[in-house]
């Protein structure tokens, strides 16, 4: 009995070992800094835009949880309760509205993004989201100088 007791114990500590580095390595670890990220892929917005359009599976596979860097015009700044969004119109007026590129801006870059006027070139920096059959999505998303 007492045999079993000190096993039992044993598989407890490496338990409780295992749980708290677990929790400190995987749950506890730090947001990934996507501004100062170096991209995996700068591009054009159209060139992103026409290659997934040609063969979503094969842009899912490569962009979607990339960083990546675009340069393009920038159609509008859009706002919500608290999130600038930049967006790039690729095709205007369809039929269930505008399909685009949507970059959305980090806090730090929200005024910087609401002052530009359309058709201001501007170099974004963003984690790819994917694409949603109507927007490419990207999050944490910064003006790069």
């Amino acid at each position: 009995m007492n045999k079993w007791i000190k096993i039992m114990l044993a598989l407890a500590v490496v338990g409780a070992i295992a749980a708290f580095l677990v929790f400190k390595f995987y749950i506890n670890k730090p947001h990934a800094d996507i501004e100062n990220a170096t991209p995996a892929y700068t591009m054009q917005v159209n060139e992103l835009w026409k290659q997934y359009n040609q063969d979503l599976k094969l842009s899912d596979s490569l962009y979607t949880g990339k960083v990546l860097e675009l340069t393009g015009e920038l159609s509008r700044a859009d706002k919500s309760d608290t999130l600038v969004f930049a967006v790039f119109v690729m095709e205007a007026d369809s039929m269930f509205g505008d399909k685009s590129i949507r970059c959305e801006m980090l806090q730090n870059y929200s005024d910087e993004t609401s002052a530009f006027a359309k058709g201001t070139a501007v170099k974004i920096k963003g984690f790819c989201n994917g694409f949603d059959q109507t927007d490419i999505k990207l999050s944490k998303c910064s003006i790069v100088k």
